[in-house]
């Protein structure tokens, strides 16, 4: 298994404990309350050994997202027996990081199987308006040959997102994920990409987030990405650090930005 995906036992095992929560949700009440976004759902779209995470993200619609609502909700959750010898805890409960877009809480949680144990971590938030909805997906066990159902982001709305993000933090981002992220949506699932989502999901997430200064500048702030000496220095140290980034080119990255950019401005312009 190891192997297979190029993860630690450890990383293997918060797969696993993951799924386990993922599973949980599925069959509660929340199944639909509950939308998975972030590395959790990009590592089963790129491929688990493409795109590992520590964390789980996921937004919340239809029930309050207080720190007391969401932990009675969560125990509800976690407390569902499937039979599979797993219990959860959870163990503390913290705020996300500032500069989340919308806040919300992280909870902290360990994972028990007999003697293992396992710390998971799930934020918690409201998040964008998925364009057109958040849709089903199914989602690959990797221990089992089958695959659970559960609420996701689009391609298009997590796109829109990253877009958002690279352009608002410009030279200032630290965040490497999102670069490669983009480069697996823009070179992997393009045929999978509605441009006339994107550009809705777009002109939704940069309204929200009333930054469309951004995209407007997205030119100027592109090119002054491209070739900046930090940029390069935090990419090198990621694309080193993780084998599915070996090789892979910012300035590629980039250009393959702008273009996407181009399109979606060009579907805005006629619209």
């Amino acid at each position: 298994m190891e192997n297979k995906y190029d993860l630690n036992y450890y990383e293997i095992l918060q797969r696993y404990m993951f799924e386990r929560v993922l599973e949980r949700i599925s069959v509660s009440n929340y199944q639909d309350n509950f939308i998975l976004k972030g590395r959790l759902l990009l590592s089963a779209m790129f491929g688990i050994g493409n795109r590992m995470t520590k964390d789980m993200d996921a937004a919340i619609t239809g029930i309050d997202v207080s720190k007391d609502k969401m932990l009675k909700v969560l125990n509800e959750i976690l407390s569902i027996n499937l039979k599979d010898g797993v219990k959860f805890d959870v163990v503390d409960i913290t705020d996300i990081r500032e500069d989340d877009e919308y806040g919300g809480n992280k909870y902290h949680i360990v994972g028990k199987l007999q003697s293992l144990k396992v710390n998971l971590e799930i934020d918690i938030s409201t998040g964008d308006k998925v364009t057109p909805r958040e849709l089903k997906y199914k989602y690959p066990l990797i221990f089992e040959d089958r695959t659970i159902m559960i609420t996701s982001y689009n391609i298009e709305t997590i796109l829109a997102e990253k877009i958002e993000t690279v352009l608002r933090r410009g030279v200032f981002n630290s965040r490497m994920k999102d670069f490669y992220d983009i480069y697996y949506f823009l070179t992997k699932l393009r045929k999978d990409i509605d441009i006339n989502i994107l550009k809705e999901a777009v002109d939704n997430t940069f309204t929200k987030r009333n930054s469309f200064e951004y995209l407007n500048d997205y030119e100027q702030i592109i090119n002054s990405i491209i070739g900046n000496e930090r940029i390069e220095k935090l990419w090198n140290i990621y694309s080193n650090k993780y084998k599915y980034a070996n090789g892979i080119d910012i300035t590629e990255i980039l250009n393959l930005l702008k273009d996407i950019i181009n399109e979606v401005e060009s579907a805005l312009a006629s619209a």
